[in-house]
């Protein structure tokens, strides 16, 4: 299974494309909005992976063809 990992910084970028790099919190409350499973990353942020992404917005699994977050991004 190849499940690669999304930083958090990557995550601040995605949920806020255009300004100042939101806090955790909002980044913490914008996944839980969109139900993106995540881990805490030892250094006050969070992580997750593309498949947990791609499931949260409904592209897919990594078994089939449909389009993925990285391909959108």
């Amino acid at each position: 299974m190849n499940e690669r990992i999304v930083p958090f910084t990557t995550l601040q970028r995605v949920c806020v494309p255009i300004g100042p790099l939101p806090r955790t919190l909002t980044v913490r409350r914008w996944a839980d909005r969109l139900g993106i499973r995540y881990n805490h990353d030892g250094r006050g942020g969070i992580w997750t992976t593309l498949d947990a992404l791609n499931a949260a917005i409904g592209l897919g699994v990594a078994a089939d063809k449909s389009p993925k977050m990285e391909d959108l991004i």
